[in-house]
């Protein structure tokens, strides 16, 4: 069922603390391919040093977020926060002043860039992901990486898909899918492990460091083992003299963890400031593609390099699978469900509200040899980030009207 923060988000014109104003919808232009040179979106330069900068403007928010289990907004924070994205991304196409923030929530320019970091301003730390967006002309695109922590090297990746294709906004995850706990349904670790925050763009692991390690990272992973947030669940199990009591304790706690854990995978989280913001892009933004990266270990799927699917009005897959086909040679470039039966998204929330609100949704799974070569190879990080192109082909490029 509903919430009614979810029918009021989309019935009432947004008002952020301080800024009251129509969120509507952006002005765009349709461009034919003889269109002005002046309105078309200016390619990404090769060694720009936006990802670079990017992962130093997100790592702060992302520290210590592996331990950190995400907290949903409750009814009244759903519809500020979202009215809030909405009325930043409207004012960074018009170059306007942005917005001012909700309570517990602040806006960064990034120095020298045409780019705006909306993330929580650390008095509160919920995992309420960062949003970064591109001010005046960009690609009407979302890019998305909603396991960063878990699944190792999608934030480097998602920083070069939104750098080389200037897309409009990217949402990055700021806490662990399990709370920093091992994988409810015991598969193997998967795990980026980046305590620092810092998405280490072009390390390849030299050092006797693994690619995507962030320096001192290795006492997350002496984490990984345990049963409860300080391995009291053997604790507890040895130590029968407490009896029953301590048993109903024990089961009421793992209740309680398992309750809050419905809400850490902000990809299936039915609510979330993740899956707040990407509403409010789609509103602000109608018809907006949105790309959602995803890791997968090799032995999940051992023929395959990418599983990719696209749902949504206007999905057209192909213009994905056709240039990754020709630049990916180290397995499969498969479709789900036509190629493969698993890993397609099938549950994903964004993908569900992309569908509903007629955008196209593309939901990309990554082998962890070819997210690993991505990480260390930057000439083929940014072949692979231009692949992406293809997925804004048809829609409305977001001009700035200045």
């Amino acid at each position: 069922m509903k919430s009614a923060g979810y029918v009021v988000l989309f019935t009432i014109a947004g008002c952020s603390q301080g800024v009251c104003r129509s969120i509507g919808s952006a002005p765009s232009t349709t461009l034919s391919p003889g269109a002005a040179a002046e309105e078309s979106v200016p390619a990404a330069q090769v060694n720009s040093g936006e990802q670079e900068e990017l992962d130093e403007e997100i790592a702060p928010l992302r520290r210590g977020g592996r331990h950190l289990i995400a907290e949903p907004p409750d009814d009244a924070e759903d519809v500020t926060y979202a009215a809030w994205i909405a009325a930043a991304g409207l004012a960074a196409q018009n170059r306007q002043p942005p917005p001012a923030a909700p309570p517990g929530f602040a806006l960064r320019a990034v120095r020298g860039r045409d780019l705006w970091v909306l993330s929580e301003d650390g008095t509160r730390r919920r995992g309420a992901a960062a949003v970064v967006l591109r001010l005046g002309t960009a690609v009407p695109l979302i890019v998305e990486a909603p396991h960063t922590f878990f699944d190792r090297g999608t934030l480097p990746i998602a920083l070069a898909i939104f750098e080389a294709q200037r897309a409009r906004a990217l949402i990055v995850n700021t806490s662990h899918r399990y709370g920093g706990r091992p994988n409810p349904g015991n598969a193997g670790g998967d795990d980026e492990v980046t305590e620092g925050g810092r998405s280490n763009l072009g390390d390849t692991g030299g050092g006797g460091r693994n690619p995507g390690h962030a320096a001192g990272a290795g006492d997350d992973e002496s984490m990984e083992g345990a049963g409860g947030e300080d391995g009291s669940d053997q604790a507890i199990d040895s130590n029968t003299a407490k009896g029953d009591g301590v048993r109903r304790d024990n089961r009421a706690a793992r209740e309680r963890l398992i309750a809050s854990l419905a809400f850490a995978d902000v990809a299936h989280a039915e609510r979330s400031f993740f899956l707040s913001a990407h509403r409010a892009l789609l509103q602000t933004f109608p018809g907006t593609p949105a790309v959602q990266l995803h890791g997968f270990q090799d032995r999940s799927a051992t023929d395959a390099a990418v599983i990719a699917s696209g749902v949504g009005s206007g999905a057209a897959l192909e213009r994905l699978l056709a240039p990754l086909r020709a630049l990916v040679n180290d397995g499969k470039v498969l479709a789900y469900p036509t190629e493969i039966d698993k890993l397609g998204g099938a549950t994903n929330v964004q993908a569900r509200w992309s569908r509903q609100m007629g955008a196209p949704f593309y939901h990309v799974e990554l082998s962890r040899t070819l997210r690993d070569k991505l990480i260390g190879d930057t000439d083929f990080r940014r072949r692979f980030a231009a692949a992406f192109a293809g997925l804004a082909a048809g829609t409305s490029r977001m001009r700035d009207p200045g």
